[in-house]
């Protein structure tokens, strides 16, 4: 006898076949998220990458090294590393759960980026290291419902536990949003954006600092220096995408 449980979800499934976050077609297994062809779309950021900055190389031959930007000018942080590159459809599941607080875009990008997450946490040590989201200004996010650095840096680090800080780095401007500026305005923009508050919390530590997107790295250079200053040891970049180029 089939299980009444079970039975009722086939017919829900049946009647009202669960679609493809992207495309919007009907999936045809339990649990897929998103269909075949989209996935196919997504491009995984694959060695060899600058060894710093995280920036592909066109030349596919050869392993990780540093790139001309970094080597003239190194970075606040040590690493900086994504699973994917900034292009549909992840950059249009990002941007759902940024704008629009859409948090069934969540066990999608967890799909994208779980099959990587060993390689963040190959040598993270929870009782050393900390992990800090990337934050918003308190208003913006009582506006948007979500802060969406903090949903994925649960997905990144799942047993992180007490080493995931909340709250010790703050955003104290309203600031506009990068994606309106240039580069230049960028970082005039974010200009002492960041306020550590509770430098007992990050003194010392290695911080992997998460965010969704790495585009210029204004964000992050900001982030970072505010967490250098409060006394970190070591700053590590995580995102979902980096911007290609």
């Amino acid at each position: 006898m089939i299980p009444w449980r079970k039975w009722g979800w086939g017919c829900v499934e049946l009647i009202f076949p669960s679609r493809c976050s992207f495309c919007q077609i009907a999936l045809t297994r339990k649990g897929q998220a998103i269909c075949a062809d989209c996935h196919s779309l997504i491009h995984y950021l694959q060695s060899p990458l600058c060894s710093c900055c995280g920036r592909e190389f066109p030349d596919s031959s050869g392993g990780d090294h540093l790139c001309g930007s970094c080597l003239r000018q190194p970075p606040v942080y040590a690493t900086a590393r994504a699973v994917v590159r900034y292009e549909d459809p992840v950059s249009h599941l990002l941007h759902r759960l940024k704008y629009a607080a859409d948090s069934r875009t969540l066990p999608v990008l967890a799909a994208v980026i779980e099959p990587f997450v060993l390689d963040f946490l190959y040598d993270f040590q929870p009782e050393v290291d900390r992990i800090v989201p990337v934050p918003l200004f308190a208003g913006r996010l009582k506006k948007r419902g979500l802060n969406q650095s903090l949903l994925l840096a649960r997905i990144f680090f799942p047993e992180a536990g007490e080493a995931l800080l909340v709250d010790a780095l703050i955003r104290m401007r309203d600031t506009p949003p990068q994606t309106t500026l240039d580069g230049v305005a960028r970082r005039k923009n974010l200009r002492a954006a960041f306020v550590v508050r509770r430098p007992e919390a990050v003194c010392g530590r290695r911080i992997f600092l998460v965010d969704d997107v790495l585009t210029t790295g204004t964000t992050v250079t900001e982030c970072g220096k505010a967490l250098l200053a409060a006394g970190a040891a070591e700053i590590r970049v995580v995102t979902v995408a980096r911007v290609a180029g």
